[in-house]
């Protein structure tokens, strides 16, 4: 890869992989509408850390009213991480629809290319037994249904496009949201009432940001043909791990033993060399070290941080 487009560049997952692909000597066009007004430090912050590297440029614009052909007429590879803001129920048909159709866009534009797509473990729903890439899918949650409409426009692309679908679990790491179970307990030093709800929406799987993205650009390396993979930890209750490292005990998750869910982590290790993962101790330590320094920098705007 020589240069790369990458769409929802200061979100989460986003910053890390443009950061991730930087190190790696990459050009990265960076694209972001900046759409949530109440992370306007964590924006300020990360545009800080890129703003002196001459490989990153960065379009402050929405997907939905860019012209995206002009942006990657000239890239390898075009990283598909955005979605549409205010995910909630209240508007779930409309927002499936802007983003099938911002999909849509993104695949035409990148005829001849490689496109990484970020999809999610949502997309399977409540599921027992063991998920392979070639399961159903059985969206329940908005984001689920939204993930699943647009691998279906993904699977319609020609025949001189690559698209690699990646499926992810709970991401976690620095500069990960608050409304994720991980970050909330510290930030809180309390787990939100329905915990478990997040834990069942990603099948008690979790992976390091940084690991993701790693994999994530091994995907887009892959030039043989058009792909699918769950980028899964391969550990049983990585997840609910997490948690009990967390809050320093035990937390009850499944009172029936057979009623269990893995996803297969075989396809990502076979043709992605994806085992050499962050222990999920390290991770949530480094996502900890992260909020710290946050507080001491803005003790206004983060929570003090609980020991």
């Amino acid at each position: 890869m020589r240069k790369v487009l990458v769409t929802g560049a200061l979100g989460f997952i986003g910053f890390h992989l443009s950061e991730f692909l930087l190190d790696e000597g990459i050009e990265v066009v960076a694209l972001d509408g900046k759409v949530d007004g109440s992370r306007k430090i964590e924006y300020s912050e990360k545009e800080l850390l890129f703003a002196r590297n001459s490989n990153y440029s960065y379009v402050d614009a929405l997907l939905s009213e860019t012209s995206i052909d002009s942006l990657v007429s000239d890239c390898d590879v075009v990283f598909h991480l955005s979605v549409p803001p205010q995910i909630d129920g209240q508007r779930s048909g409309r927002l499936v629809e802007e983003g099938t159709l911002i999909t849509k866009k993104i695949l035409s534009a990148c005829s001849g290319k490689r496109l990484v797509y970020t999809s999610s473990f949502e997309i399977f729903g409540r599921r027992y037994g063991r998920i392979t890439e070639r399961t159903p899918l059985n969206p329940s949650t908005l984001l689920g249904k939204l993930k699943a409409a647009e691998e279906v426009v993904l699977d319609c692309s020609d025949s001189k496009t690559i698209v690699k679908k990646v499926r992810l679990p709970l991401v976690y790491g620095p500069w990960q949201r608050d409304d994720h179970v991980f970050q909330h307990v510290l930030q809180t030093g309390k787990l939100s009432k329905n915990f478990l709800l997040e834990g069942e929406r990603c099948h008690f799987d979790a992976l390091y940001v940084k690991d993701v993205c790693e994999g994530l650009v091994r995907a887009a390396e892959r030039k043989e043909s058009s792909e699918t993979f769950n980028l899964s930890s391969g550990r049983e209750g990585e997840w609910q791990k997490g948690v009990e490292w967390l809050i320093r005990d035990k937390v009850e998750i499944r009172k029936n033993s057979s009623m269990t869910c893995t996803v297969s982590n075989k396809e990502c290790v076979k043709k992605l060399s994806f085992n050499n993962l962050t222990p999920i101790e390290k991770g949530l330590e480094e996502q900890r070290n992260h909020l710290k320094k946050l507080t001491q920098l803005y003790p206004d705007f983060y929570p003090q941080q609980l020991e």
